[in-house]
């Protein structure tokens, strides 16, 4: 800053706020009118192979300052009259520019993107996301899998905003697999891998209609939603059917238990939720099965939803971490549940039970999958699985993992503990490094470590479940709670089960060379 300018600055607060905005746009086109500063500066020449982008972000810079200066000014109290339809222009034109700088940040990290003079905005936004489509679809490319053996086709409809249908060729199933999704991806191989990861254990064979044509990289929205053609939980409902029939079943024995228990229905919960807690306790820390955030390309955002039949052991994970205990939040309402399976006729009681729709998360995983709760449903899952029901009639939604990550990307995204937190940063990337490579070199994943960043990068091509690349502590409470709903699942991926569920194990045999 020259001396004028402190000079200025300093002695500013002593001026009327009308002169001292005088002086501010004076100042201001001194030194930034265009006509006065050369559009070329010397530092930023093109040289004619190319854009000049710190030209551009400069420029762009400078004319959004020009257009907030504007409509700064002229809705100060001082302007008396009413400037809504310049401060209006001034705004939209702000808006302009800023997408216009946004743009031009993105266009130089696209590598082979061709970019000719002349070029309007329109022209330089579908060059860009046509190769951000290309890249996309690039880096999912090597986690395709083969279909495994004799499992449905699925036809997507993908269309030009992101949105998606995808239906199976078996729409005759017994409900515990979805028969139709709705969802959005960046592109339609992104559609299909989103799918694929869903399936993680039996991926399905794939095929579009209409036929994949290459397209941009779909911005998704709003125009992306495409819920009202999915499929609804009152839809598997009147399906009906043998899962229907089980569930039917187990709510008459539940009554008839209930009915030995009259007068003590409360103490009989409370027991159940008890052994529950002792025997089968809930995950403490699901945030790890979380798909894996901060992905290296933001494009990799996938998500398909649909409705299908859970086995409610499989819900490892509620908003409420312990069985039966819900603090001061609506504790009544397993009671209210219970009341409806004592008095109401069983099918009844089940349009009533899965009336408002129970939202789970499902955690993708190479012998099947886990869940944990959504948007709703806590006190419904907590009472099923206090009542031995074993299955919800649920919505399900699964976001697709994606292929590459660096290790900053990996420690950002672990828990939050005072141990983590304790640990230099430095170590804590040199030690899920070590994890990674260890995770590789035993191939219970496929992938590659490359260092050609500020971290190495992992590249995946095969990942059997997205929580394998959590810290040690993490990473071996999941496989602990895996195990005891797939018995044996740990050795399918070569896994000692002492070593999987202990955490200093875990690491000696990931790190041992």
């Amino acid at each position: 800053m020259s001396a004028l300018a402190a000079l200025v600055r300093a002695l500013a607060h002593r001026l009327p706020e009308e002169e001292r905005e005088l002086i501010s746009l004076e100042l201001g086109e001194s030194v930034h009118d265009p006509g006065t500063v050369s559009t070329t500066p010397a530092e930023h020449t093109a040289t004619g192979s190319g854009p000049d982008w710190k030209y551009l972000w400069s420029a762009l810079t400078n004319a959004s300052e020009h257009a907030g200066r504007i409509e700064a000014l002229l809705e100060q109290k001082q302007a008396f009259f009413d400037f809504e339809d310049i401060t209006g222009a001034a705004k939209a034109l702000r808006e302009q520019i800023d997408s216009a700088y946004n743009l031009m940040c993105i266009a130089p990290r696209m590598d082979e993107l061709e970019l000719h003079t002349g070029d309007d905005l329109d022209t330089v936004r579908l060059a860009v996301d046509l190769r951000r489509a290309e890249i996309v679809d690039a880096e999912l490319a090597p986690m395709r899998p083969k279909p495994a053996p004799d499992t449905p086709t699925w036809t997507i409809d993908y269309d030009e905003h992101g949105g998606f249908v995808a239906t199976s060729s078996d729409q005759t199933g017994d409900g515990t697999t979805p028969w139709k999704f709705w969802g959005s991806a960046a592109t339609a191989d992104s559609a299909a891998h989103t799918l694929t990861w869903y399936f993680l254990d039996r991926p399905p064979h794939i095929d579009f209609d209409p036929p994949q044509i290459p397209r941009p990289c779909a911005r998704t929205g709003p125009d992306s939603d495409r819920s009202r053609e999915g499929p609804s939980v009152l839809d598997l409902l009147k399906r009906r059917g043998p899962i229907y029939e089980q569930h039917l079943t187990a709510c008459r024995s539940a009554r008839e238990v209930l009915r030995e228990h009259p007068d003590d229905i409360k103490s009989h919960l409370a027991k159940r939720a008890a052994q529950l807690n002792t025997t089968d306790p809930q995950l403490d820390e699901q945030s790890v099965l979380n798909p894996l955030g901060s992905p290296r390309n933001h494009d990799h955002d996938g998500f398909a939803i649909t409705v299908q039949w859970v086995p409610t052991h499989l819900v490892v994970g509620t908003d409420h971490r312990r069985w039966g205990d819900f603090g001061d939040h609506r504790p009544y309402i397993p009671f209210d549940i219970v009341q409806g399976l004592l008095t109401n006729d069983l099918d009844a009681f089940i349009d009533e039970l899965f009336g408002r729709r129970i939202t789970l998360l499902r955690t993708p995983a190479w012998a099947g999958p886990l869940y944990r709760v959504g948007e709703n449903g806590n006190h419904r899952i907590h009472t099923a699985r206090m009542l031995n029901l074993p299955w919800l009639a649920a919505a399900v939604a699964v976001e697709a993992t994606a292929p590459s990550w660096d290790m900053l990307d990996l420690i950002t995204d672990d828990p939050d503990t005072t141990s983590q937190r304790d640990q230099p940063f430095e170590k804590r990337i040199h030690d899920r490094t070590l994890l990674v490579a260890g995770l590789i070199r035993r191939e219970i994943i496929d992938g590659e470590l490359t260092d050609n960043g500020p971290q190495p990068t992992l590249h995946c091509h095969r990942l059997p479940a997205a929580w394998l690349l959590r810290p040690a502590q993490f990473a071996t409470k999941v496989n602990a709670v895996y195990e005891s709903r797939y018995p044996g699942a740990l050795a399918q991926l070569g896994i000692p089960i002492e070593v999987g569920t202990d955490p200093d194990a875990w690491t000696r045999w990931l790190t041992a060379t």
